[in-house]
């Protein structure tokens, strides 16, 4: 297998305003080292990765920082929405990866067993990790009545890397990009492009930095990972 790594690193961090000090939130450090940094270096680490493509914001492409400086890494402008950076990156991909995978730049701690059972879907099938719902979730109309409840038992919380065969997910990118259809997730445009996604199990350590409260849990699973490690 030959496969290349997307982390999508875009996006300007809004709802981080204030705790970040001023800074996007994948620059913020966790345990002395950027939350993107810590997002990429797996992908760099695993064999069948070849190439790792990092989408950053427009403004930080001519000066990027010098941590992202490396031969195996290809640093790509991201566009106005999710769509469009992703879009990006999927051009920058190398002709002979035949797998894809898509990271969120704000998730530090994907391991590399989560990596493993993505990347051994994904060569036949849109792929994407998810750990079961644990909260009940409740359906909302627009004035803000609840409209249904759905089952616990069937829902999930998506999370990244999601994997793909790359010329299944360019396919359904481009007939998502004609339809001007901005999704949330990779799986999504796969979804509404009518190809089935395969489930495999995430982690409930694949936290997503968010909010502020987010890089506090951050910094506590950072030590306990690192103490874990030796």
């Amino acid at each position: 297998m030959n496969a290349a790594a997307i982390i999508v690193a875009g996006g300007s961090g809004q709802r981080m305003e204030g705790a970040a000090g001023g800074h996007r939130k994948q620059y913020m450090e966790l345990e002395g080292q950027p939350v993107l940094l810590w997002a990429i270096l797996p992908f760099l680490r695993h064999p069948a990765i070849g190439r790792v493509i990092v989408v950053l914001p427009e403004d930080d492409i001519d000066d990027p920082p010098t941590w992202l400086i490396d031969n195996r890494v290809t640093l790509v402008a991201g566009g106005r929405e999710r769509r469009d950076s992703v879009w990006n990156g999927l051009r920058s991909v190398p002709d002979e990866a035949d797998v894809v995978l898509i990271h969120d730049g704000a998730r530090p701690f994907v391991s590399a067993a989560l990596i493993d059972r993505v990347l051994s879907a994904a060569s036949t099938n849109a792929t994407v990790p998810a750990i079961p719902a644990t909260d009940t979730i409740k359906e909302v109309d627009a004035d803000g009545f609840v409209s249904r409840t759905p089952d616990r038992s069937s829902l999930w919380h998506a999370q990244t890397p999601q994997g793909f065969p790359r010329t299944l997910l360019v396919g359904a990118y481009e007939r998502a990009i004609r339809q001007g259809w901005s999704p949330t997730d990779e799986a999504a445009v796969c979804e509404r492009a009518g190809i089935p996604v395969r489930l495999v199990a995430g982690s409930p350590d694949n936290l997503k930095i968010t909010r502020a409260f987010d890089l506090e849990i951050a910094g506590m699973l950072a030590r306990r990972l690192r103490a874990e490690a030796g």
